[in-house]
């Protein structure tokens, strides 16, 4: 049986891909304007870490069982970390 811990990192991934998913929106919108090649590269940012939270989701998901009780808690810090992270990104790059 899962932890809640792990629960909710998973749950944290998927909010990640969906912050991912909209700063990758908005920077292509800044692209499509602006034709700037920095854009470029604030697409391939969004876009790792769309795959990477892609990533994360689906090995949460196939191999939850497997994850120590004890790396839980660490995993879903990482995931709440990266959640504010993209959070102020998406904050700044929108205003």
């Amino acid at each position: 049986m899962a932890s809640l811990t792990m629960l909710g990192a998973t749950v944290l991934g998927a909010t990640n891909i969906v912050l991912a998913g909209v700063l990758l929106a908005l920077y292509g919108r800044i692209y499509t304007k602006m034709k700037a090649p920095f854009s470029v590269g604030l697409i391939l940012f969004a876009l790792a870490f769309l795959l990477e939270n892609g990533l994360v989701v689906y090995s949460y998901g196939t191999m939850m069982d497997l994850v120590p009780d004890a790396l839980a808690p660490f995993l879903l810090l990482v995931g709440l970390l990266e959640a504010v992270g993209l959070g102020a990104v998406l904050w700044t790059a929108s205003r």
